[in-house]
């Protein structure tokens, strides 16, 4: 028997929702997914505390996967779902991080977890091309400039003061996913 498969294929999955924004953050318990990726976890949790600071949210867990050329594991989306309101995930700034660092984001926006994916300014376009390809079209990605491997905590620390109003943007919904960058560090 011969089996004829059309070339058309099949691109993406189906279209996904975006989880409902809070129209509040105070009270909400922010979590950093870390990748492990150098830096990465620093700046995500740097934003974290700042949104926290300016909010009245409380950071409420710091958690690393095991690789970022891996999703996360059950068990890190497990505590996740369970002590987390809002996450940070990330961080995009290579290839193989950036898919699964945007697979991580749309599984945790299907879990209801409105979620921010930090991206370096050369892989933004790119992470919102692969939540798109996931089904995620709108996925909150916020760029900052970059590169965080390689930068000083004070580099790092400009970059998470810059990044924090469109960090709130995205996690309340006030801001078009697609058209947000976190302004140039000013150093």
């Amino acid at each position: 028997m011969i089996e004829i498969l059309s070339p058309e294929g099949r691109v993406g999955t189906a279209a996904k929702q975006l989880a409902p924004s809070p129209e509040l953050l105070a009270g909400k318990r922010i979590a950093v997914l870390d990748n492990l990726k150098p830096h990465a976890g620093y700046i995500q949790g740097a934003i974290a505390r700042l949104v926290a600071e300016r909010t009245g949210a409380a950071v409420s867990l710091e958690i690393a996967k095991v690789s970022a050329a891996l999703p996360a594991e059950p068990e890190v989306m497990e505590r996740l779902r369970a002590e987390a309101d809002l996450v940070i995930t990330g961080s995009a700034d290579c290839g193989s991080c950036t898919s699964w660092s945007a697979y991580d984001t749309v599984e945790l926006e299907q879990l209801g977890i409105p979620t921010v994916l930090l991206a370096t300014a050369g892989f933004t376009e790119l992470a919102r091309q692969v939540s798109g390809l996931y089904g995620l079209p709108d996925a909150r990605v916020l760029t900052v400039p970059g590169p965080l491997g390689g930068s000083s905590d004070a580099a790092l620390d400009a970059m998470a003061d810059a990044a924090v109003e469109t960090a709130l943007a995205l996690f309340t919904g006030t801001a078009d996913a697609n058209s947000v960058t976190a302004p140039k560090d000013p150093s």
